[in-house]
């Protein structure tokens, strides 16, 4: 009698009894065996022998689908599930929405995420809308996550280079982007989307000049917003390298921050256009911001006052960034050096 719920090797049913299962090599003397459960075990064993003869068939799908079930990480399984499915001609829209409840269950699974690829790359849509709102939807669990980041920036790059990205659809990419970061102005990720966004894609606006100066303004604003946010300040010095613009201009709105003694901050001249912080700082705000004494240093080797600047440097490594000491010691001789 067999006990209710107790597992049935696959050499007891009927489907599997012409195949030789294939057992795991590993020597003569493992020194670490690994504890596989038995359900596991069993299945690889027969996964090896269809692998070994090429099958692909029913049961060959759904053996890929077991295995997956129990390891989702297991590369070389997807591989040989994506192969099978195309090999049958089976259905890719039935297995996206199988996708569907894998990608929930297993959101950090690269494989998951890739298998999710290959299947929209065979599928191609004519219009992608249904599959980004899926990873729109995907992201709000984990807003942070990798691979579903990693997989919209393909999903966009793919889609447009096909022409099946619409204006508007970038329009309403940009908006949804830009609420993430209301939500959570620290998320990096969001930071690098709207970089995508705005900077690195085609056509994007920040490449004209109406659209540096909107772009310079959101991420000042962002940095009032949160001063010691590293995502804004990393996009803020990005964004000018990447156009080639000077850091000195900006100023004006960087200086409050660096808890300067006030003769040393010069009036804000009447033609600076850039968001200001408030005046006075926040109280929850600790100063100096040392991103800001950051940028005022590297401001200050771009006006070849490099004694000033190493002074700055030197305020770094001593008091206000001491978890880097080192570096800002070396920026600090770099300066005193020149």
């Amino acid at each position: 009698m067999v006990e209710v719920g107790a597992y049935i090797p696959l050499g007891q049913r009927g489907v599997w009894s012409d195949v030789k299962p294939i057992a795991q090599d590993d020597g003569p003397n493992p020194i670490v065996p690994i504890m596989y459960s038995e359900e596991y075990r069993d299945a690889m064993d027969y996964f090896r022998a269809i692998a070994a003869s090429g099958e692909k068939s029913e049961r060959a799908l759904e053996l890929t689908e077991t295995i997956i079930r129990l390891n989702p990480a297991h590369y070389t399984v997807w591989q040989y599930r994506m192969s099978t499915l195309l090999e049958l001609k089976k259905d890719l829209e039935e297995e996206l929405q199988l996708m569907n409840e894998f990608a929930v269950e297993n959101l950090k699974s690269y494989q998951v995420w890739h298998h999710r690829l290959l299947l929209l790359t065979h599928i191609s849509p004519q219009d992608p809308s249904s599959e980004i709102d899926y990873i729109h939807q995907a992201l709000l669990p984990d807003p942070k996550n990798y691979h579903t980041w990693a997989y919209l920036h393909w999903l966009y790059s793919h889609f447009s280079t096909l022409g099946r990205v619409t204006d508007k659809q970038w329009k309403y990419e940009q908006r949804w982007c830009e609420e993430m970061l209301r939500v959570d102005g620290r998320n990096n990720s969001a930071w690098g989307w709207r970089w995508f966004l705005r900077v690195a894609r085609p056509g994007a606006a920040a490449s004209q000049a109406d659209g540096v100066k909107e772009e310079l303004n959101y991420t000042l604003e962002a940095i009032h917003l949160i001063p010691h946010n590293i995502s804004a300040w990393n996009y803020l010095r990005g964004l000018l390298k990447h156009l080639k613009l000077p850091l000195t201009p900006l100023l004006p709105a960087i200086l409050p921050y660096t808890a300067r003694p006030s003769a040393q901050i010069p009036e804000v001249p009447s033609t600076f256009e850039f968001p200001l912080p408030s005046d006075p700082l926040p109280n929850d705000t600790p100063l100096p911001v040392p991103l800001a004494l950051e940028y005022l240093g590297d401001s200050l080797i771009e006006q070849n006052q490099t004694i000033e600047a190493g002074e700055v440097f030197g305020e770094l490594s001593m008091e206000y960034d001491r978890m880097r000491t080192g570096y800002w010691e070396f920026r600090r001789r770099e300066c005193v050096e020149e």
